[in-house]
């Protein structure tokens, strides 16, 4: 299989040939910009001879494009300038009109933009949590089947696969739950664009039987922030999916982006092994490091696999649980950014998250070692954590969320949300699932939950002002 990195070498061309740039951008190649900014402005181009055209291409992003799907092995590869939200959005548009869709509760926040453009009807599965973090996890193909049972017209199957925290899902039989119904299975797999490139990695989704799959190539792969992909492997033809992004595509695509994305894929297919075989081998080892620690744990992917639904776990998450310290999540990041310079991933009231890299040098995970060893003998003591609460089961959809959202709003406090049509979402944070998505009913047990985190020190995410004084609620 070639390996070279063809949007790379078509912009490292024209600028050899030294023209004069009377087009777009107006900065010309980094003018006025400081060093070293301007050296990457460079290569800031846009879609001049030479440089393809990112909405009918058949050049050089036509070949990257080709080289993209091999590595993958999906049957065609689309790349996305826009992050794995471009690729969620073009993947609900190419559903037909106010199609249902069958998604997580735990979705990412771009299926609900995503239900708002399209217009699609969401229905519900409910996600495995895990019992002592309550973070949400996986979907258990019993309840896949429970929800398809039950419709007796569904137009696609979205999963989240890996989840936040690295656990993957039984894509292959959600796979075959889903064909059987004649619906295609879409995967966000935004965190596994690593995954094809090393054995002992979770499997890809696209390898698995998914239809579709999008990954954000930026979260773990060397690629510029905003660069991900859409793979395709069947049940999706080509030319609807290509309509679709390039409906919600900039008509002036980064190529800075594009040819991270060309040289990322070049590097994983020729060096991505051994360096995930070096990561493995350094996860295994301070994650075992880390669990001698008194005060911390640091979960295993043979813990994880307890909770029903997960299959397997990207071992370069190192999810930590901090419920044997006098501190929280939240402090515990704080702390670390503070007194040893760590910046954590994300944090909440009992765990702290790390995103190792496969780039990151022994030494570096030596130091985040060192860290969470001052850590726990700083904040050795009584166990300090915050109870979450359950989250109550949903209320009554009403309206779609694109009919939500379009709907006139009032701001309401608190106190008279009970019974009203949320008009926003709100959702604790872990475990990330909204208890209020916009277009259903607020019930009193949600009220209740909703009072419960009002006063509690949990994250909150969703409501358009901080602190629970007061909801969107749709205008009657």
């Amino acid at each position: 299989m070639t390996i070279g990195a063809p949007i790379y070498d078509a912009i490292n061309e024209y600028l050899a040939e030294n023209n004069l740039r009377l087009h777009m951008p107006g900065h010309i190649g980094g003018r006025s910009m400081p060093s070293p900014f301007s050296e990457m402005a460079s290569l800031d181009l846009t879609e001049v001879p030479g440089l393809d055209d990112f909405h009918a291409p058949d050049g050089a992003i036509a070949r990257a494009r080709e080289l993209l799907a091999a590595a993958y092995g999906a049957d065609e590869s689309f790349f996305l300038v826009n992050g794995a939200t471009s690729g969620i959005h073009a993947l609900f548009l190419s559903l037909p009109e106010e199609a249902v869709v069958v998604v997580p509760r735990n979705a990412h926040r771009s299926f609900f933009g995503a239900m708002v453009l399209s217009g699609a009807h969401p229905v519900y599965l409910t996600v495995q949590v895990h019992p002592e973090i309550g973070t949400g996890l996986a979907v258990t193909t019993d309840e896949m089947a429970r929800v398809l049972i039950l419709q007796p017209r569904v137009d696609a199957v979205f999963v989240t696969s890996p989840s936040y925290y690295g656990t993957t899902c039984e894509i292959t039989r959600l796979a075959e739950l889903a064909h059987q119904q004649g619906a295609p299975l879409y995967v966000d797999e935004a965190h596994g664009g690593h995954f094809p490139f090393h054995p002992d990695y979770p499997g890809p989704a696209i390898q698995a039987g998914a239809d579709a799959v999008v990954n954000g190539l930026h979260k773990t792969l060397p690629v510029l922030n905003q660069g991900a992909c859409l793979h395709l492997g069947g049940g999706l033809p080509g030319e609807a999916a290509a309509q679709a992004i390039s409906l919600i595509t900039t008509t002036s695509p980064s190529y800075p982006i594009l040819a991270s994305i060309d040289l990322a894929r070049q590097f994983m297919v020729v060096q991505g092994r051994g360096f995930l075989e070096k990561a493995a081998v350094l996860s295994q080892r301070y994650r075992n490091m880390i669990n001698e620690i008194n005060g911390l744990h640091c979960y295993t992917e043979e813990e994880m696999r307890f909770v029903p639904g997960v299959d397997r776990m990207d071992p370069l998450k190192l999810f930590i649980s901090v419920r044997g310290l006098y501190i929280d999540g939240y402090g515990a990041s704080r702390w670390l950014r503070q007194y040893y310079g760590v910046q954590l991933e994300a944090a909440d009231a009992t765990s702290i998250l790390a995103m190792m890299s496969m780039l990151h040098q022994e030494a570096e995970w030596e130091r985040f070692y060192r860290a969470l060893v001052h850590l726990a003998k700083e904040f050795a003591g009584q166990p300090k954590y915050l109870d979450r609460g359950e989250t109550p089961p949903a209320g009554r959809m009403v309206l779609t969320p694109r009919r939500a959202f379009y709907a006139r709003k009032q701001r309401v406090p608190l106190s008279r949300v009970a019974g009203r049509i949320a008009g926003e979402m709100v959702a604790a944070y872990p475990p990330g699932i909204p208890c209020v998505f916009p277009g259903e009913i607020i019930t009193e047990e949600i009220y209740e939950y909703l009072c419960y985190l009002k006063n509690s020190a949990v994250s909150i995410q969703g409501p358009s002002q901080p602190g629970l004084e007061s909801l969107l609620v749709i205008d009657d």
